[in-house]
C-alpha cells in the first residue's frame, strides 16, 4: 500500500492501506548510488508471495478486521455502485495478476470508492480500492495499472501483516484514535476514517507512518515488473507519480511521513531500474489513443467525482478536473456545464495556490483554519478583501460565459438554467434568476430538487413586492 497522495488524500484514507509514498525525507546518498546500479530485468519476474509466510494469531486478527471493513464499506454505501467501472478495474487487476496464482486468505476484489481525494489502497485480504478522485486524474489505463500493480504487490508480499507486527510493538490503540480524531475530515472521507478506526485501528498506522522504505521500494520495483509482464508501458508509473504530485488543494504536509521515500527519490530509482528502457517511451500516437479510450470509459466517473469534489469544498480540484473533460469533449453540454459550476463555486478563491501557500507551514495553518470554519465562512472572509472580490468577479464572469456556451451546444443540459439562476441570484439580478429557474423547472419536471427551486422562485418574487 502506498500514498501517491496529498495531505487530504492521506486524511481521506487514514485508516486504510494507502498510496504511502509521495512525501518524506530524501534517501541517503549511498542508497541512491546503489539504486543507480540496478536495471530492470529483461525478463521481469512478477512478484511472488513472501516465501513460507506463516500466519500468527495477530495476523489472523487483522484478517478478521479487514474482512469486516469490506462489509462495512458496502453497508455504508461507500462503494461506487457502477458495474461497468468495477468490472473495468477487475479486468486491469486480472491482467496484472500472475496466472494460476493462489494465496492463502486472499480473495481479489477491485472496486471504486466514492471519494474525491485521489487515492488507492490495498487490504491484505486482496481488496483493492481506487477512489473516484484518482480515476479522474489519470490519463490512461496504463497509469491505472501502475497504481493497481503497486497495491497488489503489497498484498502479494504480505506487507500489511509485516508492518502491522512492527507497529503493534510501538503504538497504543488510544494514541492512534487520538491522532485520527485530530485530522478526520467530513463527508465520505470522514466516514471511511470513522469506520476503520472503530474496526481496525492499527491499520491507521500504515497510512500515518507508512511502510518502511524497503517495503515501499519493493512495491514500486515489483510493480514495474508486473506492468512489463502484462505489456503495459512501465514508464507510465513515473508519469503517474508526477500527475499525483500536483498539490491542487494545498494538502500535502510532509511531517506526517518520516520514513518512506520522497516522490523525487522514487522517480529517480524507478528511472534507474528501468535503465535504457526509461527513454523508450511508447509512441505518442498510441498513448493518445489509449488516453481517448480511457476518457471515454471513465467520463461518467469523472463527472461524478467533480460533483463529489464540489460537495467536499475541493473547488480548485473541481475546476482542474472539469477543464480536462472539456478539453477531451469540448462540444459536450454537460462537460461545459460542470466547468461553469466549478468556477461559480470557486468564487473568491484563487484558481491556483501560490508558492508561499504551498509551503509546509502555510498548509498547516490552512488546515487549522479549515477545521474551524465552513466553506461559506471562508468565502465571506475572502470577499472582505480586494483580491477575493476580484477573483469572485472574474470567476462569476467565466461561469456565466460557460453556462451560456453550454446552453448553445447540442442537447443542452437542463441544469444549466439552475446554475444560471443561482449565479444571477447571487449577482443581485432577481428577474434573471427567476427566468432561469422557471426554465429549469419546465425542462426537468422529474428533477429531485424541483420543489426546492420552486420555493426559491416564490421567495424571489416576494422580495420584489
Amino acid at each position: 500500500m502506498n500514498s501517491f497522495c496529498k495531505r487530504q488524500i492521506i486524511v481521506a484514507t487514514l485508516c486504510l492501506c494507502l498510496l504511502l509514498s509521495v512525501c518524506g525525507r530524501p534517501a541517503m546518498a549511498s542508497r541512491t548510488i546503489r539504486l543507480k546500479q540496478q536495471e530492470a530485468p529483461q525478463n521481469p519476474q512478477v512478484p511472488q508471495p513472501t516465501e513460507e509466510f506463516k500466519f500468527t494469531k495477530v495476523d489472523l486478527e487483522l484478517l478478521d478486521q479487514v474482512n469486516l471493513l469490506d462489509r462495512r464499506f458496502e453497508r455504508e454505501g461507500l462503494i461506487l455502485e457502477d458495474e461497468a467501472t468495477n468490472a473495468y478495474l477487475k479486468r486491469v487487476g486480472e491482467v496484472l495478476l500472475p496466472r494460476g496464482l493462489k494465496l492463502e486468505h486472499v480473495l481479489w476484489k477491485f472496486r471504486a470508492l466514492r471519494d474525491p481525494v485521489p487515492n488507492a489502497f490495498a487490504l491484505p485480504n486482496g481488496s483493492i480500492y481506487v477512489t473516484t478522485g484518482l480515476l479522474a486524474l489519470m490519463d490512461n489505463e496504463s497509469q491505472v495499472a501502475a497504481v493497481i500493480a503497486h497495491e497488489m504487490t503489497h498484498v502479494l508480499r504480505r506487507h500489511t501483516y509485516l508492518q502491522n507486527r512492527s507497529n503493534r510493538k510501538k503504538f497504543l490503540t488510544m494514541n492512534i484514535m487520538a491522532a485520527v480524531g485530530a485530522y478526520a475530515p467530513g463527508g465520505v472521507a470522514g466516514a471511511v476514517i470513522t469506520i476503520v478506526t472503530a474496526v481496525a485501528p492499527f491499520i491507521v498506522l500504515a497510512t500515518m507512518f507508512g511502510y518502511s522504505r524497503d517495503l515501499e521500494r519493493e512495491a514500486d520495483l515489483k510493480g514495474i515488473d508486473m506492468m512489463i509482464a502484462a505489456e503495459y508501458p512501465p514508464e507510465e508509473m513515473v508519469k503517474t507519480m508526477k500527475v499525483l504530485n500536483q498539490d491542487i488543494e494545498g494538502e500535502e504536509i510532509r511531517y506526517f511521513y518520516n520514513d518512506h521515500p520522497a516522490l523525487q527519490e522514487r522517480i529517480n530509482y524507478l528511472s534507474s531500474y528501468l535503465g535504457a528502457r526509461a527513454d523508450k517511451v511508447t509512441p505518442q500516437m498510441e498513448l493518445n489513443r489509449e488516453r481517448a479510450a480511457y476518457f471515454t470509459k471513465t467520463e461518467s466517473i469523472m463527472r461524478h467525482d467533480i460533483q463529489l469534489a464540489m460537495n467536499a469544498a475541493r473547488f480548485r480540484s473541481a475546476v482542474y478536473l472539469a477543464q480536462r473533460l472539456v478539453e477531451f469533449r469540448p462540444n459536450s453540454s454537460e462537460n461545459v456545464f460542470l466547468l461553469a459550476e466549478a468556477y461559480r463555486n470557486l468564487g473568491p478563491r484563487s484558481p491556483q495556490l501560490t508558492e508561499k501557500e504551498l509551503t509546509n507551514s502555510a498548509k498547516k495553518n490552512a488546515l487549522k483554519k479549515r477545521e474551524k470554519r465552513t466553506a461559506e465562512e471562508e468565502e465571506r472572509e475572502l470577499l472582505a478583501t480586494l483580491e477575493g472580490q476580484q477573483n469572485w468577479k472574474t470567476h462569476q464572469q467565466k461561469a456565466e460565459e460557460l453556462y451560456q456556451r453550454a446552453a448553445n451546444l447540442e442537447n443542452p443540459f437542463p441544469a444549466i438554467h439552475r446554475g444560471l439562476g443561482m449565479l444571477y441570484e447571487k449577482l443581485g439580478r432577481p428577474n434573471d434568476a427567476i427566468s432561469e429557474y422557471e426554465k429549469y423547472v419546465e425542462l426537468a419536471p422529474a428533477a429531485v430538487d424541483r420543489e426546492r427551486i420552486k420555493r426559491r422562485i416564490e421567495a424571489l418574487r416576494r422580495t420584489q413586492t
